[in-house]
């Protein structure tokens, strides 16, 4: 008779251990997604957070993963006095990481689900965190679905839930063409950008696929994204979060490699005016980052995703998932809202006491991160 045992990690040198049974494990999993893969994991550990305490709970049978739980230890304080261990999702900051999830066994996916639950709170794990701050889950989906019934099976844990939205554009139905499925000010836009750029001179929509040039992409990238912020007086997500930079320039290479990577340049008279990166999983296209010459042709960022979104359709990829935030922006492209959660779970201890009465989320006035080294 097979017996599962439970395993905790904390040292990156024993998680290293999974890599060879980590993606085989995801991909027949219910919860498969590019943010849940080992490169994934592999550079944010690598980049974003050297120093950060990591907890990896992994049930084994016969000496093999069936389930893995990662997650970091976050410090934060309430009211700048009382310090709680929280536990968070591993690569679910910096990085544009979304749907956070439990890599287990399909055919057990619930009862698995519950008993990395059970194991957080056995002896030799529960000591180690107080809360746990589990975000973007997408509560639509089969595993989505399979991890909150499974917390809910789990009375020793309590749970608040806040929802977070999401926009996903359905491919199936869309025929190459694309622009008489869109608003007419959306395709009158793009028929005069495309317009307007022919008349400055040559111009094309590339993709890079050399990683010689990939640095050089990213850079473009990089810069556009931060002058279109500078533009409205912020600063861009590159700049806010340097280390998302760095990661994207170590996962990036891992992605190309892969054949994941879709970092497309539009270019007029060979300067690159609009650059989007996204990745291409199992059928859909995730569409990650982008950025823009503010100073160019207005509409050149709505051309460059008009023909991202044609190639998607050529290469037969079932969605274009925007991912966080529903905005009118994405509903012209077509997108529908979905609704995810961010969940807040604790246990029953002296300590989350005021959790019980009270809804206190870490995102708030109250409960605050204290910064990790980097």
């Amino acid at each position: 008779m097979s017996v599962i045992t439970s395993h905790v990690m904390t040292s990156w040198s024993e998680i290293k251990t999974l890599q060879t049974d980590w993606n085989p494990l995801l991909e027949q999993s219910d919860a498969d997604n590019i943010f849940l893969t080992w490169e994934w994991m592999e550079s944010w550990k690598d980049t974003c957070f050297a120093d950060t305490k990591l907890l990896f709970i992994v049930l084994k049978e016969n000496n093999k993963p069936i389930a893995i739980a990662p997650f970091y230890i976050q410090p934060y304080q309430l009211l700048k006095t009382l310090t709680y261990q929280v536990l968070r999702f591993a690569g679910d900051q910096g990085i544009g990481s979304e749907y956070s999830n439990f890599i287990v066994r399909k055919q057990d996916s619930v009862n698995l689900k519950q008993q990395l639950w059970q194991t957080l709170l056995a002896k030799q794990t529960s000591s180690h965190w107080d809360l746990i701050w589990y975000t973007n889950v997408s509560s639509w989906t089969t595993g989505g679905q399979s991890l909150i019934t499974s917390l809910q099976q789990t009375p020793e844990l309590r749970l608040a839930s806040r929802e977070v939205d999401f926009a996903n554009t359905s491919l199936k139905s869309l025929s190459l063409s694309l622009l008489p499925e869109l608003s007419k000010s959306l395709r009158t836009n793009i028929k005069q950008t495309q317009g307007y750029l022919s008349k400055l001179g040559e111009w094309q929509v590339s993709y890079c696929e050399d990683p010689v040039l990939l640095d050089k992409s990213l850079q473009q990238l990089f810069e556009l994204h931060n002058l279109r912020w500078q533009r409205t007086g912020l600063k861009g997500s590159f700049q806010r979060r340097p280390e998302m930079a760095t990661f994207y320039q170590d996962f990036t290479r891992k992605a190309l490699h892969r054949g994941w990577l879709r970092l497309a340049e539009l270019t007029c008279d060979d300067k690159t005016q609009a650059v989007q990166i996204g990745y291409v999983y199992r059928g859909q296209f995730f569409a990650l980052q982008e950025g823009f010459n503010p100073d160019f042709q207005k509409g050149t960022g709505q051309v460059l995703r008009y023909h991202v979104m044609q190639r998607c359709i050529q290469e037969g990829l079932t969605d274009y998932d925007f991912l966080g935030q529903y905005t009118n922006h994405k509903r012209r492209w077509l997108a529908k809202q979905r609704n995810g959660q961010h969940l807040l779970i604790w246990p029953n201890k002296l300590k989350n006491t005021l959790f019980n009465f009270f809804t206190i989320w870490p995102t708030g006035k109250y409960l605050k991160p204290v910064r990790l080294n980097k």
